[in-house]
């Protein structure tokens, strides 16, 4: 496992954060078990900030945090990096664009759109790219 720095492990943490609160709003009963991913990526912060620092920020107990992380004897799951390009393919380009808008958010992540529409709606698109940082 690639070790990370403090701040991509702080990066880390408010995703991981992000995806914990989404898993409890649709978990199934109040008592769910927590799946095996969100575990595994919990544990494998633990190499870089403390326990108590994770288990506090996931609203785990340190302790169920530690007795995962003994029970991988040492196998770590690795980490998406913070910079992994992902690609999604909204339509097929069939025509010859009239406009191209690219913006790139602080921790490097980019937005690029091409459209021909005279007047898209731009605003709410580009803001919820911004505010998901």
């Amino acid at each position: 496992m690639q070790l990370l720095s403090p701040a991509q492990a702080e990066e880390a943490l408010t995703q991981l954060t992000h995806h914990f609160a989404q898993w409890r709003q649709s978990r199934r009963t109040p008592r769910g078990r927590i799946p095996q991913g969100l575990w595994a990526r919990a544990v494998a912060l633990t190499a870089t900030l403390s326990v108590s620092r994770v288990a506090h920020q996931l609203g785990l107990t340190p302790h169920a945090l530690k007795r995962r992380r003994k029970a991988t004897n040492g196998t770590t799951t690795r980490l998406p990096s913070a910079q992994a390009p992902q690609f999604v393919e909204v339509a097929p380009a069939w025509r010859t664009p009239t406009t191209e808008v690219e913006i790139q958010r602080s921790d490097g992540t980019r937005f690029r759109i091409t459209y021909n529409d005279a007047a898209p709606a731009l605003v709410p698109l580009l803001q919820t790219f911004l505010e998901s940082h």
